[in-house]
């Protein structure tokens, strides 16, 4: 019965006029006729049977990008992911056209894609951001797409061409499921100069990436690519495909001139935007001062609109435009801020970087596409400091975005430089915790919880808290006190001013724990609770035996906690935990408990330092078995007996 079926899928598709516009040296009816079954792929919600791309140069510089897949649906999930795809796209710099979408049921029905299944929508992240209405989302939905359907896909991209008569890009080969066969063609004018350009494989598997260099065309492609499958804590997909880098561009001086010539028209230090620098810096005599005010006033009044670098084009707007609007994507920020700086007699220049922490950077291919965002560079001394006016949820000076990352740092006469940003060290990512216990005969406990934040939990700390009303702050209050113990509830709480940047985040709260402690006969058995807050913790854990991939924290970092535990009267200590201390290159854990008979008290002390956010497969083992020994729920336990 399944050949049969095939068959008939073959034979629709035959039938159709036009059946492979686009494809290259592609037999889409033996793919279709050879696809594998849920049996095949059990695992699995579909397969790419194929999926190609190419790019073609114009002599005049224009660029057309084709996208070809073809789907084999497996399981429902599969129809939940794939049956409405939709892409970005730039209005005035592109048009986005469906060629062909079909689906193949398993009857060998043939359902094309209908007028009404097409349409370009506002995307959810620029809602009431009409300055970017050129920006749109292209939503495709293919037509009963159940499981054993195979769906057919071509898009046509047309650009116009760069004002430099540049082209570039980064085109990723991989899926969350299985791709049988992918391709990426750069077809360019014969007699132009090649582009430069790289294929590495990430970390998908074994396979290897293929280059095929011939006169007019590059072509890469890869075979049997696993799929992407999701683990807790891992890195973004981008850095996992098969992925090709390329670029007409042959030196780093040629994109940082055209951006210089995109961005800097638009930087304006008269008029509200002299004003408004007036009156925020008034009183105020050092340039570090001033640039405070400044960068308080961008990233705090001024709404952020998340959209990457590059989709909407490199040309921002005018810098008064935006101070009026605001609201701004990472370009418009970094104008206005730079504007203002300089209104204020302080140097600053526009620098691009990847967002993710250690991207992974090609420097032999010079091109823009490999950024998603800019900060704003201050000079000091032969260096740079970086502010990014995107963070309005973290103390001021603190870089989350593009640590570790290359920048490159656009000057006004089109020259540019590339700049190490350092990683971060554990100390920028602190959590500094302290308890103190108090434990009655019955084994109730009064306890005050308190906290001091830096870098990564400070942001953590005012996402939760700062724009919360009272009565959601009290729910969440009361939520982390029953975090302490069963039935503990929150006898009050206070915090720092969180919308003051300036100020670190500070938050103390106080606790009845009714039943912290259990008394049986003679002995007291006693659980040190935990911290009520996990803003102040970095809440991922290696909980997983094996990995597939690195196992990733959001940052370097390093987290305290000091417990003082107040003994009731008539009990002396039985036990306590032994001390610990695990030193990697990786990370340190360390544990200490004491007993100071001469206060009646317990000192316990915890402390993880991670040096090194990214935890490779070769490391991750250790490093589990490390974690695993220091967070033993017996280094928590004590145990009293009655003196």
């Amino acid at each position: 019965m399944k050949r049969v079926l095939v068959s008939l899928a073959v034979l629709a598709l035959m039938a159709t006029a036009g059946l492979a516009e686009q494809w290259l040296d592609t037999d889409v009816e033996g793919l279709v006729e050879n696809a594998p079954d849920k049996e095949d792929f059990p695992d699995d919600s579909a397969v790419f049977l194929k999926m190609q791309e190419m790019v073609e140069i114009a002599e005049d510089g224009s660029v057309v990008t084709t996208r070809n897949r073809l789907i084999k649906v497996l399981t429902l999930r599969g129809r939940e992911r794939y049956s409405n795809q939709s892409f970005l796209y730039n209005t005035e710099l592109s048009a986005l056209s469906l060629v062909k979408g079909v689906t193949v049921r398993k009857t060998g029905r043939l359902v094309e894609v209908e007028g009404d299944a097409v349409n370009d929508v506002t995307p959810a992240f620029l809602k009431d951001a009409s300055m970017y209405a050129n920006v749109l989302e292209k939503v495709i939905s293919f037509p009963v797409a159940g499981p054993g359907s195979t769906m057919e896909l071509q898009l046509r991209e047309n650009h116009e061409p760069a004002v430099d008569g540049s082209y570039s890009g980064i085109e990723h080969m991989g899926a969350e499921d299985p791709v049988f066969d992918a391709s990426f063609t750069i077809q360019y004018p014969e007699g132009a100069l090649a582009p430069s350009s790289v294929g590495y494989m990430g970390d998908m598997g074994t396979t290897t990436i293929m280059e095929v260099v011939e006169r007019g065309k590059i072509s890469y492609s890869v075979h049997n690519v696993p799929a992407l499958v999701a683990e807790e804590h891992m890195p973004p997909a981008t850095e996992l495909y098969p992925t090709v880098v390329y670029s007409s561009y042959t030196s780093w001086e040629q994109p940082a001139a055209f951006f210089a010539g995109e961005f800097f028209p638009h930087v304006e230090t008269g008029g509200e935007i002299a004003s408004r620098v007036a009156a925020l810096t008034q009183g105020l005599s050092s340039s570090e001062d001033k640039a405070q005010a400044l960068f308080l006033d961008v990233a705090t009044e001024v709404r952020n609109v998340h959209m990457p670098l590059g989709l909407g084009g490199y040309t921002p707007n005018d810098a008064g435009q935006v101070l009026e609007n605001k609201y701004a994507d990472t370009r418009d920020k970094a104008v206005l801020f730079i504007s203002m700086l300089r209104a204020a007699g302080i140097d600053a220049y526009p620098a691009l970087v990847r967002g993710l922490p250690d991207a992974r950077f090609t420097e032999s291919v010079p091109t823009l596409k490999q950024f998603t965002r800019i900060l704003v560079a201050l000079p000091d001394g032969d260096s740079y400091r970086f502010l990014d006016p995107f963070l309005d949820d973290v103390s001021y000076g603190f870089l989350r975005w593009g640590r570790g990352n290359t920048a490159l740092v656009v000057r006004d006469d089109g020259s540019g430089e590339l700049v190490q940003i350092p990683g971060f060290r554990a100390s920028e990512n602190l959590a500094l915790k302290n308890m103190v216990v108090t434990i009655d005969g019955d084994g109730s406990a009064e306890i005050r919880g308190s906290c001091e934040l830096e870098g990564y939990f400070d942001r953590k700390a005012r996402r939760d808290l700062k724009d919360a009303t009272p009565s959601e702050k009290q729910k969440l209050f009361d939520s982390a006190a029953s975090v302490v113990s069963a039935g503990a509830t929150s006898t009050g709480h206070s915090h720092s001013d969180l919308t003051d940047l300036t100020e670190p985040v500070r938050v103390v709260q106080d606790v009845r724990a009714t039943e912290l402690a259990v008394p049986q006969g003679d002995m007291m058995i006693v659980h040190l609770p935990p911290f009520p807050h996990s803003f102040a913790s970095m809440g991922i854990y290696p909980a997983l035996a094996e990995r597939r991939y690195a196992f990733e924290f959001p940052c370097e970092f390093r987290s305290e906690i000091e417990l003082h535990l107040s003994l009731p009267d008539g009990y002396e200590v039985a036990w306590l935990p032994d001390d610990v201390m695990l030193v990697t290159p990786v990370a340190v854990f360390q544990l200490t408990c004491e007993s100071h008979e001469d206060s009646h008290t317990v000192v316990w002390k915890r402390s993880i330092v991670v040096n090194e956010r990214s935890i490779s497969r070769e490391n991750y083992g250790k490093f589990k078995e490390n974690y695993d020994t220091l967070v033993s729920p017996k280094n928590r336990l004590i145990l009293l007996k009655r003196a």
